[in-house]
């Protein structure tokens, strides 16, 4: 009865430790895996944390491997685009403001640079047109004082 007790006792237990073996085992295996490792061209590697994001460069020098950290410039890039993000609505916003203050669109607002842009370019087909009648009259009439 003894041995059937003990039995009863392991059979009972025994489910429980295999969950509990059956974890630390996974978590060896994860560990295991924790680490990524590439080899770079210069002939160091690049070790990647897979739980923490950290990245460290190894490269050797004198028979020793030397290990830095590599910046992470993740946060910086993402605080400046939300601050270039709070620009454009305020930009945005602005413009909008100008717009109704002044009654006049962007488009509206251009208007007189197009109009002088028109300008200069009669002014240089005027040029060229005559450019073009001067060679003429020079093909037409050779030898003649102009």
């Amino acid at each position: 009865m003894q041995w059937f007790r003990s039995g009863a006792i392991v059979a009972a237990i025994a489910p429980f430790l295999m969950i509990s073996f059956s974890s630390q085992a996974q978590t060896l295996v994860d560990s295991s895996k924790r680490y990524t490792i590439e080899e770079t061209a210069d002939g160091g590697f690049i070790r990647l944390d897979q739980q923490t994001g950290g990245i460290l460069k190894c490269s050797g020098r004198d028979g020793a491997m030397d290990c830095a950290p590599v910046k992470d410039d993740t946060a910086s890039l993402r605080s400046e685009i939300e601050e270039l993000r709070k620009e454009n609505a305020e930009l945005k916003t602005r413009i909008s403001a100008l717009e109704k203050a002044g009654g006049k669109s962007v488009g509206e607002l251009m208007e007189p640079a197009e109009k002088q842009l028109n300008v200069i370019m009669g002014f240089f087909e005027d040029m060229f047109r005559r450019f073009f009648a001067l060679t003429q009259t020079l093909k037409e009439k050779p030898g003649e004082d102009i």
